[in-house]
């Protein structure tokens, strides 16, 4: 499931907001963004937390898990998952257990820290809770350095996380240039020749229209399968003539990622939505 992030976050029983963790300084932080955007934040200790959700219901609409520890967050996340309460989660980019414990238990966003508030606001507007399969999460980005950061993260839950890294990347940074802003594949060779192309990327990152344009990559881990979808909010296009290397294009610097993906990494490649919308699934060892 996908969600734009672009609505306004209404402060009500949906915009009331645990924050959770035992980094006071960075609890407080997060509070006070989040506070900007209109949410009304109760700051608690993990232990608190516990102790509220084993008491009733949060009564809030989400949970901002800040770093817990995957032992502590596996205390917390049952009780979150029965209550129904969307939960956003705050990981470091090497905490795999944490990350695949928030992918089955239902968490509806995370953030990989040192989190800009876009992406904050982005996590925390995924919808989540009882209106979410438990296999799964997304991950928003909208930056070349947010795909670098996040395609390594989410490889690391593949047998082969070299491969699979690449095969991410390319289609990532395909979400970012060609679909949120759609820049064409002629213009990218004119720019790649000029070795301007990340130039102008960053440029039109910085652009006023483009700044809470963002894509999503949602990581479901089942019991054989790691299956990741990754939608942009751009315009679609036609994959099929870039599904595979074609001679015609070999002297041209780019137009290989989709191909390379699927042969490194994602062979059943299948896209979706008109092109905004790519899924590949990796096999899990026995």
């Amino acid at each position: 499931m996908f969600h734009s992030g672009q609505a306004n976050f209404l402060p009500s029983m949906t915009g009331r907001v645990w924050v959770v963790g035992d980094n006071g300084q960075s609890v407080a932080a997060l509070e006070r963004s989040l506070a900007t955007a209109g949410f009304v934040c109760e700051c608690l200790g993990t232990e608190e937390a516990r102790v509220r959700l084993a008491s009733g219901r949060p009564g809030v609409g989400r949970v901002l898990l800040d770093a817990v520890p995957t032992a502590v967050a596996a205390g917390l996340l049952g009780g979150l998952r029965r209550s129904g309460v969307a939960v956003t989660m705050l990981v470091e980019v090497e905490d795999l257990p944490t990350i695949e414990l928030g992918l089955v238990s239902g968490v509806a966003g995370f953030a990989v820290k040192p989190v800009e508030t876009p992406t904050l606001m982005a996590a925390m507007m995924l919808p989540g809770g009882e209106v979410l399969a438990p296999s799964g999460g997304c991950f928003p980005f909208r930056t070349l350095e947010d795909v670098s950061g996040l395609s390594q993260l989410a490889a690391g839950l593949c047998p082969d996380p070299e491969s699979a890294q690449i095969a991410l990347s390319e289609l990532m940074c395909n979400a970012i240039e060609h679909g949120n802003l759609g820049l064409g594949f002629a213009r990218k060779g004119q720019l790649m020749a000029l070795g301007a192309w990340r130039n102008e990327v960053e440029r039109l990152l910085g652009l006023p229209e483009h700044a809470a344009r963002f894509a999503y990559l949602r990581v479901e881990c089942r019991p054989r399968e790691v299956r990741f979808l990754i939608r942009d909010q751009g315009l679609g296009f036609d994959p099929g003539p870039y599904l595979e290397l074609d001679p015609a294009r070999s002297v041209e610097p780019h137009g290989r990622g989709i191909a390379i993906a699927r042969m490194l990494a994602f062979p059943d490649l299948v896209f979706l939505d008109g092109g905004r919308c790519v899924e590949g699934v990796v096999r899990r060892r026995a």
